[in-house]
């Protein structure tokens, strides 16, 4: 007889009861407790996540005004073929989904370590901020649409409000 066709049968062991450890007892020992976040870091936070979406709707905005905008793109590269012209299209499409994708996790990545309180994470933010501000200022001086400067101007303002209150006085004392 075949016996590869049979259901296989479940061990019934009995469960083994094992006497408690030192490192149980060890391992039930209470962990220090992060204090909720302060009013101020909980406002950055919940700045930071207004850049996330701010950053989402921008992405999509600027796709849209990509994929729909060839006749610009026709008058800035009059000598392209139709191949060229879709072929740089798709490159700025991809562009600005990897870039906004980059800049939508770095708001959320922020986000969630200045609500846990990493020391490290208000600093980062600062840089990351720092690095916004000659972006907006660089775009200040170059070709930019109104609507460019308005949504610049929109994030470089959440930043600013995020910035504001991770250096507060009870937000500092929260990552110390």
């Amino acid at each position: 007889m075949d016996n590869s066709k049979a259901p296989a049968r479940k061990s019934r062991a009995p469960a083994r009861k094992t006497e408690p450890t030192d490192a149980d007892a060890d391992s039930d020992a209470v962990a220090p407790v992060r204090p909720d976040p302060p009013r101020s870091v909980v406002t950055a936070v919940r700045l930071m996540y207004a850049g996330a979406a701010v950053t989402a709707i921008g992405l999509v905005i600027s796709v849209i005004a990509v994929a729909t905008g060839e006749k610009a793109l026709r008058a800035s590269h009059k000598h392209a073929t139709l191949a060229q012209l879709h072929a740089t299209q798709n490159f700025l499409i991809t562009i600005a989904v990897v870039s906004g994708l980059i800049e939508i996790a770095a708001w959320l990545f922020m986000a969630r370590a200045n609500r846990g309180g990493l020391k490290w994470a208000r600093i980062v933010a600062s840089v990351l901020f720092a690095l916004s501000t000659w972006s907006f200022v660089s775009h200040l001086f170059g070709a930019i649409t109104v609507g460019n400067m308005i949504y610049s101007a929109a994030m470089w303002l959440v930043g600013l409000g995020a910035i504001f209150f991770l250096w507060q006085k009870e937000s500092s004392a929260y990552f110390s």
